[in-house]
C-alpha cells in the first residue's frame, strides 16, 4: 500500500476554523468544499491541548505500520459487512486518522521517562508528549497531576495578558496548528501553502481592538511559523453566511447567528446569486455584533445553577453566613485562568477545610473533594454532556461518582432554561445590536455553531422570530466550509 506521504504533494489553500471548543479544516475537491478527519475520523477536533510529562522524543509514525493497520482494518470492515449491514464503515482517510493517533500514543509511551517539567513553559520547549483533542481531553481527566492541560487557548488570545503569558499561548496555538496542518496534508497529500482563517467579531477580553490585534497578530504568526505562506481572516459569521449562499438561487437578506462555544457572532448580510462571485463583499455586509459568551459559559452557568448546589451552594453555616458564591463560581470557570489559580490556592483549600467545620451538611465536603484533587475539568465535562443529553431528553442524569461513592443527581431542561436565562439576554443584545446596524429586517434567519443544538435556544430563537423562516445550518461545519468557500475566492486560480 503507499500511503499518501509518498504520492506527489500538490500546493493548495485551505480555510480553518481555529474555535473556541472545535477546530476543523478543510480543502476544495471536486469543486466542493469538503472537510478532513482529524482524530477518530472526526473532522473536528476539541480545541485542547495535554503536555504529558516526561515523554522527550517519541519516534516517528512507521509508514509500514501504519500501512499494515489499515489495510489489516480494510479487510476486517470488508468481512464484517457481510454479516452486519449495519455497522459502521470508515473510509481510507478516516482509517488513516484512527491509526495514526494509534501509533502516536504507543510512540509516547515507548517515549516516556521519569523526568518532570517544571513548568508549563518547559512543557512547551521540551515535552514531545503533546495530545491534542478529546485525548487531551481523556489523559487530564485521567490523571490531572501527569502533565499541563490548556482548554480553549483562543479564550485568552484578546485578553489583557502579559508578555510571558503571550508566549505560552502562541506556542500552544503554534502546536495547534502545526498538528492540524500536518494531519491535513498526510491525509489529503497536498502541501497546505495558503489559508483562510475564522476570526470571532470580537476576541475574547476587554481590549477591544487592542485585543483582537493582538489576538489576530499571536494567530498570524503561529500560522507563518508552521508553514503557511499566505494568510488571511475572515469574520466567523460571514464564513457561515457564504455557506448558506451556496443554495440560494434568489438574493436575499439574512441575520446569521453563529452560537460557537466562546462567543457568538451575529451579521447581517446580503446574499444570493448576484453577489456570490464578487471578490469583494464589504458592501453586503450590512450590520455585525460579537461578544463573547458562548456554549462553554453555558456550561459553566449550568455546573453553578444545577450542580453546585449539590456542593454546599447557598448552604448558611454556623456563623449564619452563607458560603462565599465567589468560591463555587471560581469552581465551574475552567476557562478562566485567574480564577481556577484562585480556587486551586492553598488559601482556599484552608478556607474550604474551616467550612467544613462550621457546618453539619455534608455537601461543602464535595466541594473540598472537587478542589483538592483537581476535578473542575471532569465536572465542566458532565455539564456539557449533561446539556447534551437535554438536546435529546427532558430529564438527564448526571454521575458524579468520582467526587463521592454512587453520587448522581438529577438536572431537568427547564433548569437549563432557568439557568442560562441571563446569557439568552446578552445574545438578544448582540442580535439587536446587529440588526439596528443593518436598519432593515431580514428574509431569513440562518442560525448555525454547536451551542444552537439545544432546544432550549432553538425555542428562544423563535421566540424572537415568529414570523421569520429560520434555516438551522451544519452545527460544527458550515463556519469551516464557509471559509474553504471563501479562500476558492481568493487564492482559487
Amino acid at each position: 500500500m503507499a500511503l499518501n506521504s509518498n504520492k506527489k504533494q500538490d500546493r493548495t489553500f485551505a480555510g480553518l476554523d481555529l474555535g473556541t471548543s472545535n477546530c476543523s479544516i478543510g480543502i476544495i475537491e471536486h469543486n466542493e468544499p469538503v472537510l478532513i478527519p482529524l482524530e477518530d475520523g472526526e473532522t473536528t477536533l476539541p480545541s485542547c491541548v495535554f503536555l504529558e510529562h516526561g515523554v522527550i522524543k517519541p519516534e516517528k509514525i512507521s509508514e509500514h505500520a501504519l500501512a499494515e493497520r489499515v489495510e489489516a482494518e480494510k479487510a476486517a470492515q470488508t468481512k464484517r459487512a457481510q454479516t452486519d449491514t449495519h455497522g459502521q464503515v470508515f473510509t481510507e482517510e478516516q482509517l488513516i486518522n484512527i491509526y495514526r493517533k494509534v501509533i502516536r500514543a504507543e510512540n509516547r509511551e515507548d517515549a516516556k521517562t521519569d523526568q518532570r517539567m517544571q513548568s508549563i513553559g518547559e512543557a512547551l520547549a521540551f515535552s514531545g508528549g503533546v495530545m491534542f483533542g478529546r485525548e487531551a481531553e481523556f489523559a487530564h481527566i485521567a490523571n490531572p497531576e501527569n502533565g499541563f492541560y490548556i482548554k480553549s487557548p483562543k479564550s485568552f488570545l484578546g485578553a489583557k495578558i502579559t508578555k510571558a503569558q503571550q508566549g505560552i499561548f502562541a506556542s500552544v496555538i503554534e502546536k495547534m496548528l502545526a498538528f492540524i496542518k500536518e494531519e491535513s496534508e498526510y491525509i489529503k497529500a497536498v502541501e497546505l501553502d495558503q489559508v483562510v482563517i475564522g476570526r470571532p467579531v470580537n476576541f475574547h477580553g476587554l481590549q477591544e481592538r487592542d485585543g483582537n490585534s493582538q489576538a489576530i497578530n499571536i494567530i498570524s504568526e503561529a500560522a507563518k511559523k508552521v508553514g503557511f505562506n499566505d494568510i488571511e481572516f475572515l469574520m466567523e459569521p460571514l464564513a457561515a453566511a457564504y455557506d448558506y449562499e451556496r443554495q440560494l438561487t434568489q438574493d436575499k437578506v439574512v441575520l446569521i447567528i453563529d452560537l460557537g462555544g466562546g462567543t457568538t457572532d451575529c451579521s447581517v448580510v446580503k446574499l444570493g446569486p448576484n453577489s456570490i462571485n464578487n471578490e469583494s463583499r464589504e458592501s453586503d455586509i450590512l450590520g455585525c455584533s460579537g461578544k463573547r459568551i458562548g456554549g462553554i459559559d453555558i456550561d459553566n452557568k449550568l455546573a453553578l445553577m444545577g450542580i453546585m448546589p449539590h456542593f454546599g451552594k447557598d448552604i448558611i453555616l454556623t456563623n449564619e453566613l452563607p458560603i462565599p458564591p465567589t468560591l463555587f463560581r471560581q469552581a465551574v470557570c475552567v476557562n478562566d485562568v485567574a480564577a481556577q489559580r484562585e480556587f486551586n490556592s492553598n488559601r482556599t483549600g484552608v478556607e474550604l477545610q474551616r467550612y467544613c467545620f462550621m457546618s453539619l451538611d455534608k455537601r461543602i465536603e464535595r466541594l473540598k473533594t472537587l478542589r483538592d484533587n483537581k476535578l473542575g475539568l471532569k465536572l465542566n465535562k458532565s455539564a456539557e454532556l449533561t446539556k447534551i443529553a437535554l438536546s435529546k431528553d427532558h430529564l438527564a442524569q448526571v454521575n458524579l461518582d468520582y467526587i463521592e461513592d454512587n453520587l448522581q443527581i438529577s438536572v431537568s431542561r427547564d433548569q437549563l432554561g432557568d439557568a442560562i436565562s441571563g446569557e439568552l439576554n446578552q445574545i438578544q443584545s448582540i442580535v439587536n445590536e446587529s440588526l439596528l446596524q443593518s436598519g432593515t429586517t431580514p428574509d431569513t434567519i440562518f442560525v448555525t455553531g454547536g451551542t444552537a443544538i439545544s432546544p432550549v435556544i432553538k425555542q428562544w430563537i423563535n421566540t424572537m422570530f415568529p414570523d421569520t423562516e429560520i434555516v438551522i445550518g451544519n452545527h460544527f461545519g458550515s463556519v469551516t466550509t464557509g471559509l474553504i468557500t471563501h479562500a476558492k475566492r481568493i487564492f482559487g486560480s
